[in-house]
């Protein structure tokens, strides 16, 4: 763990609203310092030779082309056809108030 700075675990628990017993604290701040130390660890590995990625399945484009069509107008009864409640070629709807 050289050169990982110890994490104040008290002052991130208070920014979360969390509660931590001293030994809880204890054990959080190992925790971080370990991760960082692994993310540092990572950072030694040599990636010059490796190209950015940025798309790993190969397709290009999953979504079909759109397509413009002509509007089409609903006639009452249509626009009616699946409403639960209808009442006098209208939509019926609870009150409010």
């Amino acid at each position: 763990m050289s050169n990982v700075p110890r994490f104040n675990i008290d002052y991130i628990a208070r920014l979360a609203r969390l509660h931590l017993t001293p030994k809880q604290s204890k054990k959080f701040s190992k925790q971080l310092s370990d991760i960082l130390a692994h993310i540092k660890k990572m950072d030694e590995v040599d990636l010059s030779k490796v190209e950015p990625t940025f798309q790993t399945t190969g397709l290009t484009d999953a979504l079909r082309d759109d397509e413009i069509e002509k509007a089409r107008i609903l006639t009452q009864e249509e626009a009616l056809s699946n409403a639960p409640k209808k009442s006098r070629g209208f939509f019926k709807i609870p009150k409010i108030l």
